[in-house]
């Protein structure tokens, strides 16, 4: 994929849709932070909710993160970061973003929509290159502008860990294929393209204020603020996109991180933080199957 858009999901930051390409911007102020011990009995795992982009700023990241990196002997990932980076898998992707001959976006979205973005589009990108593409594709070019506007450019903790874990010969896995995660974005708002849209350029107007008022939470760890602002719209709002994009994909995964708390290896899994919290969130499904969840 082209590295300028953030296509990894789940992501997702805050209220509304444009959050589920970014899950918040560090600061340089630490507490506790977004890591937590799974145990059972003398069996340990980490997992750590991820930022997928990052600015300048925000490095080093937390010392809690590097403290369960060295620990593992195995980092766990949603998907292969090698492959989302190579050029066929960004070939795939577009040719399934784009419409087939014959349709485009002005035929899906109905006026006012698609007239408003082509005024937010006016001084960037002619709508002759975006009427090709799908919604979920436009969306996630929406963020990649407003990530670049505030100086997010940087690898996200996804990619600094798996570049580490090769440098240090560490064994990596991963939770999904990409063309399983790839389908997410594919099939992302069917049915609700103009509301897709809508809710997109209402949330990227508040992109700074918003980030600015969650990364304390995450920073913290603080599971029910941040549930408090991040996921309660979604579920509210977007019911179905709440089940496809978190909960049936954290059901897939659950299993997986269950059989390596079981192994004698220690893994550290990073995914997402939108995929760890609330009642479907993979933290308190391993409380509920009794294992013991401590921040790191």
């Amino acid at each position: 994929m082209h590295s300028q858009i953030p296509y990894r999901c789940c992501p997702g930051l805050y209220p509304g849709l444009f959050g589920l390409f970014m899950l918040f911007v560090s600061i340089t102020v630490s507490a506790q932070s977004s890591v937590w011990q799974i145990s059972k009995g003398d069996k340990v795992l980490y997992i750590g909710g991820t930022i997928h982009v990052l600015g300048q700023d925000d490095y080093p990241l937390p010392e809690e993160f590097d403290q369960a990196f060295s620990e593992a002997g195995k980092l766990v990932f949603e998907t292969d970061i090698t492959e989302v980076k190579s050029p066929a898998f960004g070939q795939k992707m577009m040719q399934q973003m784009l419409y087939p001959a014959g349709q485009s976006l002005k035929d899906e979205l109905d006026k006012p929509t698609y007239e408003r973005l082509a005024d937010y589009f006016s001084d960037k990108i002619p709508m002759s290159q975006i009427d090709g593409l799908k919604p979920g594709m436009v969306v996630l070019m929406l963020s990649a502008i407003e990530f670049q506007r505030i100086g997010m450019v940087l690898a996200g903790v996804d990619e600094h860990f798996w570049g580490l874990a090769v440098n240090n010969n560490k064994a990596i896995g991963t939770l999904e294929t990409l063309d399983e995660q790839l389908a997410f974005i594919v099939n992302m708002g069917e049915g609700r393209e103009n509301e897709l849209i809508m809710n997109t350029l209402d949330d990227i107007k508040r992109t700074e204020a918003i980030i600015l008022s969650l990364l304390t939470a995450w920073r913290a760890g603080d599971e029910p603020e941040m549930e408090r602002l991040l996921l309660q719209e979604m579920i509210d709002d977007y019911p179905q996109l709440y089940q496809n994009l978190l909960v049936k994909r954290n059901n897939n995964w659950l299993p997986s991180i269950e059989a390596m708390i079981q192994n004698e290896e220690v893994e550290f899994v990073l995914v997402g933080t939108l995929h760890l919290i609330g009642d479907d969130g993979l933290l308190q499904q391993l409380r509920d199957k009794g294992y013991k969840v401590s921040q790191y």
